[in-house]
């Protein structure tokens, strides 16, 4: 079973901690990010297989949005 790697992200888009998680597939990794996020403070999460990058979350601004768990999903590359 491949291991991923949680990035949680701050404010600034910056790694505030990571855990390294296994998962079975892709899609169970996004679903594990969108759970780990939605039980988090942080305010965005990145998923990694090594250096493939898997997957990108963020939690959108309530005031832009009716409802406040919905996130924004990118699935672009890191700011590097």
């Amino acid at each position: 079973m491949p291991s991923y790697r949680y990035c949680f992200l701050d404010s600034a888009d910056s790694i505030a901690e990571f855990h390294v998680i296994a998962s079975g597939t892709d899609g169970e990794a996004r679903t594990r990010a969108d759970r780990l996020l939605a039980a988090c403070d942080h305010p965005g999460i990145e998923v990694w297989d090594g250096g493939r990058h898997v997957y990108r979350v963020r939690k959108t601004d309530s005031s832009r949005n009716d409802d406040s768990t919905a996130m924004d999903r990118r699935a672009s590359e890191p700011k590097l």
